[in-house]
């Protein structure tokens, strides 16, 4: 009987889960149609994102309890990200016809 018991605990942490995910999706989406600065937007995106990494991460990959493995899963993608888009971003500061310009000087 203790042990039924201990799994309608686990069914109920996972349907709270399964709520949460749906309220952060929702979100996203709602932030997605919301008219505010494209910037802040963003901002608020990743937010999300990083909400829903904490959750699944600490229920589903069984990180609750693990704080140091919790906050590196979460934050060390997150600063690769931003180097590798430092690494690629100088590339985009040309004008929009950049390549066609440069293309264009080589076909007569």
């Amino acid at each position: 009987m203790a042990e039924h018991e201990q799994h309608a605990l686990s069914y109920r942490l996972y349907l709270k889960t399964w709520g949460w995910l749906l309220v952060l999706t929702a979100v996203a989406l709602a932030l997605g149609y919301a008219p505010i600065n494209e910037k802040f937007k963003a901002f608020l995106l990743v937010c999300t994102t990083l909400a829903k990494i904490l959750v699944i991460a600490s229920i589903f990959m069984h990180l609750r309890y693990e704080r140091l493995n919790l906050i590196l899963l979460t934050f060390v993608p997150l600063v690769l990200a931003v180097i590798l888009f430092s690494f690629t971003f100088p590339e985009t500061l040309g004008t929009a016809t950049h390549v066609i310009q440069v293309r264009g000087n080589a076909v007569p």
